[in-house]
């Protein structure tokens, strides 16, 4: 099994949990498996209302901040990208 690309570690366990798939979020923001898994690995942007559709639609409960927390060495990795001007 590959490991996961996501970097908001709350909301891939809350995906494993609730044993969503990438292919059902794909589904209902209206966009393809490959899409959102670039999105959801930051590869490419997500806006706000694909990720308050995510939330409200599979994890209704779970508090907003929370569940986009973004793990810390992606943070780093993220912060040490020179920018460009």
């Amino acid at each position: 099994m590959r490991k996961s690309s996501i970097v908001f570690e709350n909301l891939r366990a809350e995906m494993s949990r609730k044993n969503i798939g990438l292919a059902e979020i794909a589904e209902v923001i209206g966009c393809n498996r490959d899409t959102i898994s670039r999105k959801l690995s930051m590869k490419s942007p997500i806006n706000l209302d694909e990720a308050f559709k995510i939330q409200s639609v599979f994890f209704p409960n779970e508090d907003r901040k929370e569940l986009w927390k973004m793990n810390d060495l992606q943070i780093i990795n993220t912060a040490s990208i020179p920018k460009m001007t």
